[in-house]
Parts: structure tokens; C-alpha cells; sequence
């Protein structure tokens, strides 16, 4: 044992106090050479609240953990390395710190995109974006790469995301929320965080112009945060959009007005909703998929010389395929988006599926009884 590490353990006995056993501990493992029981106990011990005032874990840090450091995990080394750079005053040295701590775990891909990671989050919190910018587009194709799911994405998705709900890019901010309450287990979230998650991501999933998915989220557990709460007509909205139920939209518009960001895109949401509206007609039709322009203008309640530009987007949009009949005033439609697919909708494609079986044992039947007269 270095004299640096000696005195500095006596110094933590000597001061007795509710961790005097956890010093014990680490002094014994330390003599033991016991490093992965360490790492685990050092690990558990830098989150103790009686360790965050002053410089207490810098101080662990350079006169304890520094001794031994390279015998750890390098990324286990990171994960210890994260709660002692937030006790820096100043952020700009936590980073350096981080920057340091970079540079000795080289060999571990993994705890150099967790370093990465903290270095964004730091730039973040101090408002410089072009920096929080830069380290997530050279991340974002690093975790492309990786064919297997690790404990450092879901800091990547967090990081992103939060990034991208300060710049209001809506459609980012929804892919990697949904891809961090992906890589996480939704018990370990408080309820106030769940919650506060599950508005912005309803909200941002009705902002973003590419999001027409909506049974993505309605089926998510992070919504059930704001089932029977004064945030349910979140919930109800969203399944509006999902069935393109326009007297239902109309019907909450008085309540989802309230929040400025939806008031604001209401031209957005109408759009947004029309085209939704469509593609669940054409979901519905199943084989026939051929819509008159008075059946769209009354269900998406549009002005019949508006329905045609709805559907021209549609196409544009990659969300329908077929054609305009425009002499017969007809869409006739042969593809429509897959989504997920809520109770409703599968019912719908359950009726199709059975009404398919049943024609294909009728042409069968038929093909038994006139397989005489054919062969002869």
C-alpha cells in the first residue's frame, strides 16, 4: 500500500461517520488484491450522498482510485469515473477531467464512447449545441455499427434526445426517445420522470411532420404514466390521430389548444390528421381500396375540390400507393403503409384474412366440380 493511499484511508477511519465501514472494507479489499470486488464496492460507494459535497469524490480520486486504476475495468472504470466529474464546480473542468480519463482507457471502444458521451452531456447542460451537435453525429454511426445491445446506448439515446428536444426538432427527439425507453427497464424510471417522458413524447410524436405511427407509442408502457390523469386527453388525441377520427379531434380541440406548441402547429396537426384519415379509409376498404371523392371529403371533412391535393401528398409522402381516376372522381389505391396496428385495426384485417379464406375454399370447391370438364 502507497503512503498516499495509507494516509489517505486513516484519514476517512479517523473521521468515523456512517461510512466508517465502507473505508474498512476498501482498505482490506485493497491489501486483499482483490480488484473486481473493489471495483464493485468503489462503484457502489461514489453514489453515496455523504460523498457529493465539496471535492470529496475528487479527492477519492486522486489519493485512492488513482492508485489502482489501470487494474480495473476500463469500462467500469468510466461508469465510477461519471458521478465524480459532476462534483466540479466548473464544467469545463469536468470535462478536461473526462478528456484525461479518455486517454487512458483507449484500449475499451465501449468506455471511450461512454467518455464521449459524458463530454456531450456536459456541453449540453452549458448551452454550447454546436459541440453537443458534433459528438452525436460522430457517435450516431459508431452505434450503427454495433450488432448488439450495450449499457452505454441508452446514454447515447438520452443524450440525443434531450438535444434535440432543446433544438425542437421533434422527429429526432421522438426515434431516440423511443430508442432510450427501448434499451432500459421502465420499473427503474420515478413516476413524476415517466410521466414527464411520456407528454413530451406524445407531443413530439404529434409535431414531427414524418411520424404516421401512432400505434407505436399508444402500445408503449411509458404511456400508461398518464392513463386517469388531467393528461389523458394526451392519450386520446394520439388515438385519434391513430384512427384518423376527425370528430374526435374536433371534440378535444378545446382541451389539446391549451398547449401552446399544438396550438401553434394546428395547420400541421389538421394536415397531419387528414392524411392519417386516408390511409385508414384505404386500410378499411381492404380489396377494393377504391374511394370516391365525396366518401374522403365527408370523412376528413374537406372541401371536395381539397381531396385531390390531400391524396397527391399522400403519394408524395410515400404513405399510399395507386392512382387518381380524376374523371371518375375516384382513388383507387393498392398499398398503404404498414403500421403498427391497434385493436380496432386488427380486427379490420382479421375480417379481410377470413372473407379471403372463404373465397379462396369457394374457388377451390368450384375448381373440384369442374375438374371433369376441364381434364376432358
Amino acid at each position: 500500500m502507497s503512503s498516499r493511499v495509507e494516509t489517505y484511508l486513516n484519514e476517512r477511519k479517523a473521521n468515523g461517520g456512517s461510512l466508517a465501514n465502507e473505508w474498512l472494507e476498501l482498505e482490506s479489499l485493497y491489501q486483499s488484491r482483490l480488484w473486481h470486488e473493489l471495483t464493485l464496492r468503489v462503484t457502489s460507494l461514489v453514489h453515496r450522498d455523504e460523498l457529493q459535497q465539496g471535492e470529496q469524490l475528487i479527492r477519492f480520486y486522486e489519493n485512492f482510485l488513482s492508485d489502482f486504476e489501470h487494474r480495473i475495468n476500463q469500462l467500469a472504470f468510466v461508469e465510477i469515473i461519471i458521478p465524480i466529474a459532476r462534483t466540479y464546480k466548473q464544467v469545463d473542468q469536468a470535462i478536461q477531467f473526462v478528456q484525461q480519463i479518455r486517454e487512458k482507457v483507449k484500449g475499451n471502444s465501449l468506455a471511450i464512447l461512454l467518455c464521449d458521451i459524458t463530454i456531450g452531456k456536459a456541453y449540453l447542460i452549458t448551452k454550447n449545441l454546436p459541440e453537443t451537435k458534433k459528438i452525436i453525429e460522430d457517435l450516431a454511426p459508431k452505434f450503427d455499427e454495433l450488432d448488439h445491445l450495450t449499457t452505454v446506448h441508452s446514454r447515447f439515446y438520452d443524450l440525443a434526445s434531450n438535444y434535440y428536444r432543446v433544438m425542437g426538432n421533434h422527429s429526432e427527439y421522438y426515434q431516440n426517445a423511443l430508442k432510450y425507453l427501448g434499451c432500459i427497464d421502465h420499473s427503474s424510471i420515478p413516476l413524476k420522470e415517466k410521466a414527464e417522458r411520456a407528454f413530451n413524447l406524445g407531443l413530439a410524436a404529434l409535431l414531427a411532420e414524418n411520424v404516421y405511427n401512432f400505434g407505436e407509442i399508444l402500445q408503449h408502457p411509458v404511456l400508461d404514466a398518464l392513463k386517469d390523469t388531467r393528461e389523458q386527453w394526451l392519450i386520446d388525441l394520439l388515438q385519434a390521430f391513430n384512427m384518423g377520427d376527425m370528430d374526435k379531434y374536433e371534440a378535444l380541440k378545446s382541451v389539446w389548444q391549451v398547449q401552446p406548441d399544438l396550438r401553434m402547429a394546428e395547420g400541421i396537426l389538421k394536415r397531419k390528421i387528414n392524411l392519417l384519415c386516408l390511409m385508414d379509409m384505404i386500410f378499411t376498404a381492404g380489396g377494393t381500396r377504391a374511394l370516391s371523392f365525396t366518401d374522403v371529403a365527408t370523412r376528413t371533412k374537406l372541401p371536395l375540390n381539397e381531396v385531390e391535393l390531400l391524396a397527391m401528398q399522400a403519394l408524395s409522402l410515400g404513405l399510399i400507393r395507386g392512382n387518381i381516376d380524376q374523371v371518375d372522381e375516384k382513388f383507387n389505391m393498392h398499398w398503404v403503409k404498414p403500421r403498427v396496428l391497434d385493436l380496432r385495426q386488427v380486427g379490420t384485417l382479421k375480417k379481410r384474412l377470413d372473407q379471403w379464406t372463404h373465397d379462396v375454399k369457394q374457388m377451390s370447391t368450384l375448381v373440384e366440380q369442374q375438374a371433369g370438364d376441364i381434364l376432358s
